[in-house]
């Protein structure tokens, strides 16, 4: 990740000197290049106060819109210059899936931030370190009570009130789900071959002289030539209904919800990252999957079954109904909902925990594949 933020760092050093360089009377030693100097810095004042006038520079860092923000920068590091990568040569192919894995990857990272929402010792170290860097955010409102807030924060359902679960919202970017949803959508659209896809993600207003539009995330240019608009995540449809009317570009919207593409363990209370398994597979583009839903113990080639039963893989799922019939399916996690399944092994006695693993219930123990329903019409 530091490679982002160095190769960014280095650019933003290269603007700076520029503008310190011109903006410096020093190198202007020539009688006749007082003009130029002229020019320079009375462009350079007209342009902060025009800018100043629309707040433009608080677009770049504030704290109402810092998890947008935030989130636009990864975006813009990955969609808007890493996928220049992928080029155009005998190697795309083969550049494309590389891209794939890696945005899986950076997805668990994503997710691996998330953490801090039920770690709170962890999330005030993060606190603490985050002050050090910005030390502005130490003078918040509301930072003071995040940082003395002893219990999960940022969860469906949780207690801490609406003003702090909002707070620490903008403290990361886009939470539970909202970037790594908006990044695998386009993946999978790739993967799928569904067209050629346009993000609009760091475009979300489109102007003309006298109106504008707010276009969805996404458009998907088919190969039979027709437009799509592709929103991520519901509770839009208003917005997305507006957009079709003034452009005639039909807009399907994605259901991130039921995706299984962010299953937050009940137990735990943690996202349950992609496996390797599902990484290695879902970045080759030779293979065909068929179904979304992987099972473990008879499909994984990285972590023996052995492993695998005895919770030795971190990433597995486990889903399972209670049946009157099944010993091993008697017990509180047999909800239907999806748990973590070393979550499960950990929280059952050790005589339920030994009956589970004995079991070798193939169809609890699983994971899955990226997909995303509201685009069948593409297939």
């Amino acid at each position: 990740m530091n490679e982002f933020f160095e190769k960014t760092e280095q650019s933003i050093k290269h603007l700076q000197a520029l503008h310190d360089f011109f903006n410096n009377p020093a190198n202007y030693v020539i009688p006749d290049e007082q003009t130029d100097l002229d020019i320079y810095q009375s462009n350079l004042a007209e342009l902060v106060n025009s800018f100043s006038e629309i707040n433009a520079f608080e677009q770049l860092y504030n704290k109402d819109d810092r998890q947008l923000i935030l989130a636009d920068l990864f975006e813009y590091f990955l969609l808007g210059r890493a996928f220049y990568s992928l080029g155009n040569s005998r190697r795309t192919f083969d550049k494309k899936e590389h891209f794939t894995k890696g945005i899986l990857h950076f997805v668990n990272l994503l997710m691996c931030f998330e953490s801090i929402t039920v770690n709170v010792q962890r999330r005030n170290k993060l606190l603490d370190y985050l002050i050090t860097q910005v030390p502005s955010i130490e003078h918040e409102d509301n930072f003071t009570d995040l940082r003395d807030y002893a219990a999960e924060v940022g969860l469906p359902g949780s207690v801490e009130g609406k003003t702090l679960g909002k707070y620490f919202d903008k403290l990361m970017p886009k939470t539970a789900g909202g970037l790594w949803h908006e990044l695998l959508v386009y993946i999978f659209v790739i993967r799928n071959d569904l067209g050629y896809i346009l993000p609009l993600l760091l475009h979300q207003k489109i102007y003309s002289k006298s109106d504008h539009l707010v276009p969805p995330d996404f458009l998907i240019i088919t190969k039979d030539k027709r437009v799509y608009g592709i929103e991520v995540g519901i509770k839009k449809e208003i917005q997305s209904g507006s957009f079709s009317l003034k452009t005639a570009i039909p807009t399907a919207t994605i259901d991130t919800i039921n995706s299984r593409n962010s299953d937050r363990c009940p137990s735990c209370k943690k996202w349950i990252n992609f496996c390797p398994f599902v990484i290695e597979n879902y970045s080759n583009f030779n293979n065909e999957i068929d179904r979304t839903e992987v099972k473990c113990l008879t499909s994984c080639n990285i972590f023996t079954r052995e492993q695998i039963l005895n919770g030795g893989c971190k990433y597995s799922k486990y889903s399972r109904g209670r049946a009157a019939t099944l010993a091993h399916t008697h017990h509180d996690f047999a909800d239907g909902k999806h748990y973590h399944y070393h979550c499960v092994l950990d929280n059952v006695t050790p005589a339920k925990r030994a009956e589970i693993i004995a079991a070798e219930d193939t169809p609890a123990i699983k994971t899955h594949y990226p997909y995303y329903s509201g685009l069948e019409e593409l297939f």
